[in-house]
């Protein structure tokens, strides 16, 4: 059911694309945004703050920043901040995963 309304929403932000990047953060956590996503290729890149979201969404992510990527609104990937409350994962490696998706 989860995954359903998830699906629903990000069908919102994806339009013609197949492939859709999410940031979520919450906003007293902008200082560990993950910076960059922008230079992805292949994808629609949006960013979400999870205070703004329905409780679905809220319950889903349990650390911040979180990135998910989704194919047909469906997710494919998620990458999760540790402890440090920043995602520790490359750009580079980041783009694989949407081109293995694409």
């Amino acid at each position: 059911m989860r995954l359903i309304i998830l699906a629903l929403l990000l069908s919102c932000f994806s339009y013609s694309q197949d492939i859709t990047t999410v940031h979520f953060n919450y906003k007293w956590n902008e200082t560990n945004r993950y910076d960059g996503l922008n230079k992805l290729k292949n994808t629609k890149v949006q960013y979400a703050f999870v205070e703004d979201q329905k409780d679905i969404i809220k319950k889903s992510i349990k650390s911040v920043p979180t990135i998910i990527i989704y194919k047909n609104g469906r997710p494919v990937a998620k990458l999760e901040a540790g402890l440090t409350m920043e995602i520790i994962v490359r750009l580079d490696s980041i783009q694989s995963i949407v081109d293995k998706h694409k």
